[in-house]
């Protein structure tokens, strides 16, 4: 199907500008102060090693005369690829020149919104790849490419954590399955400084059932006319922050450490990144398309953690009754 615009297929209309879709990017902007570049599609997101473990040594006098055989500590490189992000756009001259023409309701004085064609579909496409990027960030599956045909594909969130996973056998989520994570990832050698426990809105929703059931008041949660919502988890362990994302599958939630995740770009020499460029006339129309190379840094793997295999029917609480006050946050 031809995606060109033009008069017929994209009409323009009066009034305010209100998009249906959802355009929120948390995790993308979370991380977007951070960015690295790079020059080659293959970057490294750090190096890995294991320390000795200690013993209770059983060493004569005699013996010490004597070295013991010596030992070494191995080390090994852990990469991500950056991927290709691309979006078109076409627009007839005639669709361009037409913009006065309303459809809908016409009413004297009205002026078309948006003005300007070009503007509004540059705009959009940009959302576009940004909800592409924050879906990538969290779900993309790794591949390398080997050869020109092939697709590299930056490894997401999801796929990255494997050593702190916790199977919940659908039950819904709790303050002790996270507390549970935060155990595997200190029992891992993570940071468990500076955590944030990454939800969908029935895991939220979860928590706060929890607080209300528990008749607690939790880190920076706070009470209002209308019941609690909780911000923070003191836990037995340490404390979790709590943020609501985009893209997280069912029965998922995770444990991210933002202090060692990072957006890759590979800017196009005397580009940048991102940008727009015009292609070859092929008529009366103006073509053109949006180009980006970008690829996640997750860090040490062992630092994030995830809970999968939640419920997925939100659980109200029943049973301990939340006497509310006014409270300013």
């Amino acid at each position: 199907m031809d995606g060109t615009v033009m008069s017929f297929n994209t009409l323009n209309y009066s009034g305010l500008l209100y998009n249906k879709s959802n355009t929120n990017t948390p995790f993308l902007n979370a991380i977007s102060g951070k960015v690295r570049y790079t020059q080659s599609v293959e970057f490294v997101t750090g190096q890995e090693f294991s320390s000795e473990e200690g013993d209770i040594p059983a060493i004569s006098e005699q013996a010490s005369l004597t070295a013991p055989e010596p030992t070494s500590v191995k080390r090994s490189q852990k990469t991500n690829v950056t991927q290709i992000f691309q979006e078109a756009i076409s627009i007839s001259y005639a669709k361009m020149a037409n913009m006065n023409t309303l459809s809908g309701i016409n009413i004297a004085g009205q002026t078309p919104n948006p003005t300007t064609e070009f503007d509004f579909q540059i705009a959009r496409k940009f959302e576009k790849i940004k909800r592409s990027i924050e879906k990538t960030f969290m779900q993309g599956k790794y591949n390398k490419a080997t050869t020109d045909e092939e697709i590299n594909k930056t490894r997401g969130m999801d796929e990255a954590i494997t050593t702190n996973v916790i199977e919940a056998g659908e039950k819904p989520l709790d303050i002790w399955l996270v507390n549970d994570l935060l155990v595997k990832i200190k029992d891992s050698q993570g940071d468990i400084s500076n955590l944030v426990l990454w939800v969908d809105t029935t895991s939220l929703n979860q928590i706060n059932g929890n607080a209300v059931e528990y008749g607690m008041k939790l880190g920076d949660a706070y009470m209002s006319a209308f019941g609690i919502q909780v911000r923070d988890l003191i836990l037995p362990v340490g404390t979790i922050h709590i943020a609501l994302g985009e893209f997280i599958p069912k029965g998922t939630v995770y444990a991210f450490n933002f202090n060692v995740i990072a957006p890759v770009e590979q800017p196009t020499p005397g580009k940048g990144n991102f940008f727009y460029e015009a292609l070859a006339k092929k008529g009366a129309g103006e073509q053109g398309e949006i180009y980006g190379i970008i690829g996640l840094d997750h860090g040490p793997e062992w630092y994030h953690g995830k809970i999968t295999g939640l419920s997925t029917e939100f659980t109200k609480p029943v049973g301990q009754k939340v006497v509310t006050v006014t409270e300013t946050p």
